[in-house]
Formats: structure tokens, sequence, C-alpha cells
């Protein structure tokens, strides 16, 4: 039995992150780089410069301009979003990398990217500034089950055995001793990816009276997402606390709102990712 952290050393020694993203990240943590250090690198990877623009016109992110080059990206939309977007792709190309039999990939996909819309929505209307890396955060939360799934596909079919009684999160501690985000959190953390990218995974399935809005942001967003693919089994109202919602300055008719838009949007935005 592997444990989150060594199902995470697995994948990094069969994918790492692109050289890209490694590269704008030590850039924007860099005082003293520019918007044309930026550029340089984007420009050397013609196709992902074309990916991130198709991503950044999409309805997704609504700018309030047309971007049609990466300089007027860099400018209109920063390089902080810049780099969600960037997260977003290899979010894509990971799943594809990962992507195998053992579990169900339609369910998979349906999941990460509601997850990753809802994510966007809710922390915008929380109030949550940089509401775009929610999107990234709830886009990746689930690839731990990619990297199960290719370890051992017969933990990740126990894993898939759930029920209304003993849900997703409940069946893979039973199966794994951990749960899927806890390995996502292990894998982002060997990219080296800024914390607030993942330091709310852990906490992804624990009811705390005294939550951050990061804790409690991803366990709605979980929850909500799960609730858009199984509909049939699962019930949000069941799912999330109102004391929670509460506490996160949400309301139900906010849930219901987040879910229709990630289900307006869902479609849209895979074609994107996988074109």
């Amino acid at each position: 039995m592997l444990s989150a952290e060594e199902y995470a050393l697995h994948a990094t020694q069969s994918f790492t992150l692109p050289q890209t993203c490694v590269q704008l990240r030590r850039l924007l943590d860099n005082d003293k780089s520019d918007s044309n250090d930026i550029a340089k690198i984007i420009s050397n990877d013609p196709a992902l410069g074309a990916k991130l623009l198709k991503l950044a016109n999409s309805a997704l992110f609504r700018f309030e301009y047309q971007i049609d080059d990466i300089d007027k990206a860099i400018t209109v939309v920063g390089g902080e979003a810049l780099y969600n977007l960037m997260m977003a792709e290899t979010a894509s190309s990971a799943f594809e990398h990962f992507s195998n039999d053992a579990i169900d990939l339609r369910r998979f996909w349906l999941q990460s990217v509601y997850a990753g819309l809802v994510a966007k929505h809710l922390a915008k209307i929380a109030g949550i500034r940089t509401s775009g890396r929610y999107f990234v955060i709830g886009l990746l939360h689930n690839i731990g089950e990619l990297i199960v799934a290719v370890n051992t596909p017969n933990f990740a079919a126990q894993c898939s055995q759930y029920s209304t009684e003993v849900p997703p999160w409940e069946r893979q501690k039973l199966v794994l001793g951990f749960c899927y985000t806890d390995c996502t959190h292990a894998l982002l953390k060997q990219w080296n990816l800024p914390l607030n990218l993942y330091q709310g995974l852990p906490k992804t399935h624990t009811e705390m009276v005294d939550c951050s809005q990061a804790d409690g942001l991803m366990f709605i967003v979980y929850r909500a997402a799960l609730v858009l693919v199984e509909p049939e089994k699962f019930n949000f109202s069941n799912l999330i606390p109102l004391s929670l919602l509460q506490k996160m300055g949400l309301t139900e008719q906010d849930i219901i709102d987040s879910m229709k838009f990630a289900q307006m949007e869902a479609a849209t935005l895979i074609s994107v990712l996988r074109s």
C-alpha cells in the first residue's frame, strides 16, 4: 500500500511540470522582471500561446477587450492570470498523460471542469481576490484519482464503488487510507507550485467550525461538482451544511447559480482544453 506522497512521487517521475510554467513562476516572483521577459517565454511556444489566447477569450474569463496577441494578454490579463491559464493548460496535458481505462474518464473530466467553474464563480461571489486561481485549484483537485488509477487500477476500481451511504471520500479512505485530494496536494507540492494553489486541499473533506476561506470553499466546490456528475445519487443540500455557507457569506441560491454556470460553460471549456 502506497502513501499519498509515494503515489505523487511516481507521478512526478513520469510527468514533470513544463519548463514554461517553471520559468514564468520564477519571473513573477522576481521583482526585477517585466512584461517583456514574460512575453519572450510564451512566444517560444507558439502552440501554448495560441491555447492561452483561446482560453483568455473564452466566455469563462469575459475580459473587456478582445485579446489577440501575447503582449496584449500580458497587459490586459496580467502575469498571474496568465500563469493560471498556463496551469489550466498543464492540467489538461496531465489529464491526457495519466488517462487510463481503470476509471470513467468522461465523469472525471466533467467533475474536474465542473469543480473549476464552480470554484471560480463562488470565489467571485464570496469576494475572494484572484478568483482565477480557484478555477485552477478546482480543475486540478482530483488529479490524484488518475494517479492512483495508473499505478494501482484495482484500488481505483474499488474506490469507485461508493454510494449515498458511503460517499467517495469515505470510500477512498477505506481503500487507500487517504483521499484523492491528499494525493493531489502531495503532487502540487512536489511540483513546487505556489502554496495558495494547494493549501486548502487536505481539508476538502473535513467539516470544521473554524475553517479558512480556502478550506471552506473547496469543501463546497467538491460536493457541488459531485452533485453535477451524479445528481441521481447526491443532493447538495444534504452534503453542504448551511452553517458553512453562512460562514462563507454564501447562500443556497449562490450554489445553484454556480452549478448552472458550470453546466453552461463546461462543454466549451472542455473543447478548448482538449483542442
